[in-house]
């Protein structure tokens, strides 16, 4: 434990359950799927990274877990350093996978153990929100990113909990997602934020910030979980799960994801891809 984690009781608990050996091997059994939503957002999410970098660049993989971007950028051909305060996360990821190279390494996403100005790209998905003082997670990752280079994060959007919050009671323990920042269960806590929000942070890490986009319209939407209430969102989440099988619905699924989810505004939509440039 550091000095942030014995201060606050969000990041403590959250840091004590990822470096367990039994918390690792539940996130590997169930981030490994190739066959569900998840995958092809996260896939979707990768791409915004890729086609802004050169071939076989150097990449972060920040909080990397047990690997499922880290792996993924490898067989793009990016020699890729992932990160996690977890070695036993870190101990489930496959490093002979290529062409790319991948290096580990444990360390704190708040002091990566990286020099400045030594990769070329920065990618980090599930761990930004999960963090009450996630700015400072930025600046760390833009102090290790070049000039020029690009860092791909994921974030949650403020304007739907707040659309949500007009159109019916949210169970936040049923959603799985509490940005309150004084939230009774801290395992539930998942920062949101705005687009000034995240001009702030990005100008004070000398970031641009390029593009802010929705991202998993089904997968993940505090509306639809207010409006159909606990029983019926996890009913939803159900089917959505056992439609996305279907090779029709998993076409138009996926069609949705990349043409209408996109252009849709923040707050009907709870997740966002966020892509930033680090200033020269």
């Amino acid at each position: 434990m550091n000095a942030h984690t014995a201060l606050d009781p969000v990041k403590h608990f959250k840091s004590v359950a990822w470096t367990s050996t039994d918390r690792a091997q539940v996130y590997d059994r169930t981030t490994n799927s190739t066959s569900d939503l998840t995958h092809f957002l996260t896939t979707e999410f990768i791409g915004l990274l890729h086609q802004r970098i050169a071939p076989k660049s150097a990449v972060l993989d920040l909080g990397c877990g047990t690997g499922v971007l880290t792996k993924a950028l490898a067989e793009l051909g990016h020699d890729v350093t992932g990160v996690d305060i977890s070695q036993a996360m870190l101990d489930k990821i496959d490093t002979g996978i290529g062409p790319g190279r991948i290096t580990l390494r444990q360390g704190d996403v708040y002091a990566l153990p990286l020099a400045d100005a030594s990769v070329d790209g920065v990618i980090t998905r599930w761990v930004i929100p999960h963090f009450r003082d996630w700015a400072g997670i930025v600046r760390e990752a833009a102090r290790v990113l070049r000039p020029g280079g690009t860092m791909v994060i994921d974030h949650t959007s403020r304007a739907n909990y707040a659309l949500a919050s007009r159109e019916a009671v949210l169970d936040t323990a049923t959603f799985g997602y509490d940005p309150r920042v004084h939230g009774s269960e801290p395992g539930y806590f998942y920062a949101a934020t705005t687009v000034d929000e995240l001009q702030l942070v990005a100008d004070g890490a000398a970031l641009d910030l390029l593009d802010v986009a929705p991202l998993g319209f089904f997968r993940q939407n505090a509306v639809i979980a207010a409006v159909l209430g606990a029983e019926g969102f996890q009913s939803y989440k159900k089917a959505v799960d056992a439609f996305y099988q279907d090779p029709g619905a998993r076409a138009f699924i996926q069609w949705f994801e990349r043409h209408v989810t996109r252009a849709l505004p923040l707050d009907m939509v709870n997740g966002m891809a966020v892509v930033l440039r680090k200033r020269g």
